[in-house]
């Protein structure tokens, strides 16, 4: 297998002669030929490929320098002399009595099963531990952390908020969180003469409230004959990926232009416009550096851009006047891609920039508390569509999102010119 690094200096080769054709049309005072546009579209696709490529295996080598590492079983089957087998087939565990449910529904649990399944359902909602022994789900069960850990990855592939360093507050139960918030800063000390009583300024306190909204995947039908074919290990991998990409679309873009009003606040609406560029589908480069300077430097110690691919590929193209590009490729394992020293995440709800939009944004995205409720729960509908030997599986997951600004505006963006 390639290493990481050697792919980051392939890649760090593509960017170079892309970055040759774009002096050239500078130096002879011209924009690109359509045969030098296709060549630098070709060779930007492969860097983009490249970079996935470059975080498959930076990933696959961290976990491959975790096993070499580890206490437990070594890689290569091979097990530590003083590590105890486990014995302890009797009791089932909280995954597989999930998959078992998944293929045949309630009728395919064991007492044991039931029991496990129950138990994880008290452990993840308190107020029902007392009630643990022989709950009722009503044919549903909450998904277990192997499978949630599934979801979230195709909620991540849908939502480039989820990307960012914005804050992930996990909850057992959704009640309603008040988010207190302070600003002080146009009030400060004073200097006292001798014999003056000092003055007093009161500290004015807000707060912003995070509450629990539901979202629904829709219903996936499965065919008994699948199910049996495919078997428990199958159709987990199959039902994480269309479940999570259904909620993970929806979250997406709620993420961005929810309104806060009996559903998640946006990015967009909380967020301020920092910068209004001159051009309705275009960016310079003294546009963006104009959008690093509205943020407080307080929150530009932790900042980063969220953008759409279109927005990326217009700054890939932009430099300063030194001859510097925006846009830096990381070289060392591990270093992410940057936009003026500042990392970057891409998000496919926003636009490529067009008159209005709001096309790229910057700042401490640890300000925008991302919520989510309790675990994902799933439901499995047996009789509905057993005419066409189907069953169907829904799955409910509960979220709120909102931005935490005092009054200092942690987040602007740049709205294009209408």
């Amino acid at each position: 297998m390639i290493s990481a690094i050697e792919l980051r200096r392939k890649r760090a080769a593509l960017v170079t002669e892309n970055r040759a054709i774009l002096d050239k049309s500078e130096k002879e005072a011209r924009e690109l030929t359509a045969e030098e546009q296709q060549e630098w579209d070709r060779r930007d696709n492969d860097v983009e490929a490249m970079s996935a490529d470059i975080d498959r295996v930076e990933k696959q080598e961290k976990r491959d320098a975790d096993i070499a590492g580890s206490d437990g079983p070594l890689a290569g089957g091979r097990q530590q002399a003083d590590a105890e087998p486990n014995t302890d087939r009797a009791t089932p565990t909280v995954d597989e009595a999930f998959r078992s449910w998944m293929v045949h529904g309630p009728a395919g649990l064991t007492p044991e099963m039931r029991s496990a399944m129950a138990s994880r359902q008290a452990d993840l909602t308190p107020e029902m531990r007392a009630q643990s022994v022989g709950l009722d789900t009503g044919g549903g069960y909450l998904v277990p952390d192997g499978f949630v850990a599934n979801i979230e990855t195709a909620l991540a592939d849908y939502s480039g908020v989820r990307k960012t360093r914005a804050t992930i507050l996990r909850t057992a139960s959704g009640a309603d969180i008040h988010m207190p918030m302070v600003n002080d800063t146009s009030n400060s000390g004073e200097l006292l003469g001798e014999n003056v009583a000092a003055t007093e300024e009161d500290i004015t306190v807000g707060a912003k409230t995070l509450r629990s909204y539901m979202f629904s995947s829709k219903m996936v039908k499965v065919s008994l004959q699948f199910l049996r074919d495919v078997g428990v290990s199958g159709i987990e991998a199959f039902l994480a990926a269309q479940l999570g990409e259904r909620i993970g679309r929806a979250l997406g873009a709620y993420y961005l232009t929810g309104t806060g009003a009996n559903q998640p606040e946006g990015l967009a609406t909380a967020a301020t416009s920092g910068v209004t560029s001159a051009a309705a589908t275009a960016l310079t480069y003294d546009e963006i550096v104009d959008l690093e300077h509205s943020i407080d430097p307080a929150y530009r110690k932790n900042a980063e851009f969220l953008l759409a691919d279109g927005a990326l590929k217009v700054l890939k193209k932009l430099k300063d006047g030194e001859g510097r590009p925006m846009w830096v490729p990381g070289m060392a394992t591990r270093e992410p891609n940057s936009i003026l020293g500042y990392p970057y995440a891409i998000d496919t709800n926003l636009a490529t920039p067009a008159a209005s939009t709001k096309s790229v944004f910057f700042g401490d995205f640890s300000k925008f508390i991302l919520r989510d409720v309790g675990g994902p729960q799933m439901l499995r509908l047996t009789e509905r569509y057993a005419e066409y030997l189907q069953v169907a599986f829904l799955l409910f997951s509960a979220h709120d999102s909102a931005l935490l600004d005092a009054g200092t505006y942690p987040i602007k963006y740049i709205t294009q010119h209408a």
